[in-house]
């Protein structure tokens, strides 16, 4: 699989609305009913320093043919918890361990934010990310958001 660079970007970029995108037609395949979209009410602004970051996964060598293949975003809740918001990974980039590597510089991203707990919810019928979160040390919480295309919400203590 060629080289991917995680690299800082825009949340309403063309490349990032285009994943975003892809996300919501994967969803409603998997016939899960959106009531807020997949922002679950988070808007760009939100997901932009100073209080935010977005990255965008970039598959393709620096000669060009550079290909959009996932994206996550983290803003501050409040001091020092940070919400993990928008995170996907295009099915052509799945099985490598990218999900896994997002998730960790979020998580860094919400360090540098000066967060030491992050948050996320994830929907009912989403039990590949659910695993993820587990296996990465997250635990089960009480709803901190009212997000109602939630089923699941997780925190995690951030260690630098």
């Amino acid at each position: 699989m060629p080289e991917i660079a995680l690299r800082p970007a825009v949340a309403d970029s063309p490349e990032s609305v285009r994943l975003l995108a892809a996300y919501q037609v994967e969803l409603v395949s998997m016939g899960v009913v959106l009531n807020h979209g997949s922002a679950g009410g988070v808007t760009p602004l939100q997901l932009a320093p100073p209080l935010g970051a977005w990255l965008v996964a970039w598959r393709g060598g620096l000669t060009g043919g550079q290909e959009a293949v996932a994206c996550g975003g983290v803003r501050l809740l409040s001091p020092g918890v940070c919400e993990i918001k928008r995170m996907y990974v295009d099915p052509s980039a799945r099985g490598a361990g990218l999900a896994r590597r997002l998730l960790t510089a979020l998580e860094d991203a919400g360090l540098a934010l000066g967060a030491s707990i992050a948050r996320l919810d994830t929907g009912r019928d989403m039990a590949p990310a659910v695993g993820l979160y587990r296996a990465t040390g997250y635990v089960e919480i009480e709803d901190y958001n009212g997000n109602p295309d939630a089923g699941w919400w997780f925190e995690k203590q951030l260690r630098p």
